[in-house]
């Protein structure tokens, strides 16, 4: 498997923690009959509940941009340090976001944020600069 569909793999990965500990925030918030009935009612939200279902979203959202990225990387060909290097600062960045998001590290999540950003960037150049 090439990197950049590991890259991708790593990103559902993540994806999967986050969704799993949004759902046991709302479970410790709701009760377990909650959790496994239809949740058609649910108290407010509390806190870490909301910081966990935004951090769900914020990683869907980055996955919009990197998901198509990687797989024209991959389907091209293109390969390279840039390439590799904007992933693993796509990855280590999405996977330290959330920790930062829940501890309410709000600085350090927007750096966190930010490096990542940056990682698709790099891709986004290594793609451009490739394929010419």
């Amino acid at each position: 498997m090439s990197f950049m569909l590991t890259t991708v793999v790593w990103s559902v990965i993540i994806l999967m923690v986050v969704i799993v500990f949004q759902s046991m925030t709302g479970v410790a918030n709701n009760g377990l009959k909650w959790g496994l009935g239809p949740r058609d009612t649910s108290k407010d939200h509390t806190l870490i509940q909301s910081r966990a279902l935004r951090t769900v979203q914020n990683h869907i959202e980055s996955m919009m941009i990197y998901v198509p990225l990687a797989l024209v990387a991959h389907l091209a060909g293109i390969s390279g340090d840039l390439l590799v290097k904007g992933g693993w600062l796509y990855i280590i960045g999405r996977a330290v976001y959330p920790l930062t998001y829940w501890l309410g590290l709000n600085y350090v999540r927007t750096l966190v944020w930010a490096v990542s950003l940056i990682g698709i960037f790099m891709v986004l150049v290594a793609i451009l600069t490739g394929a010419a």
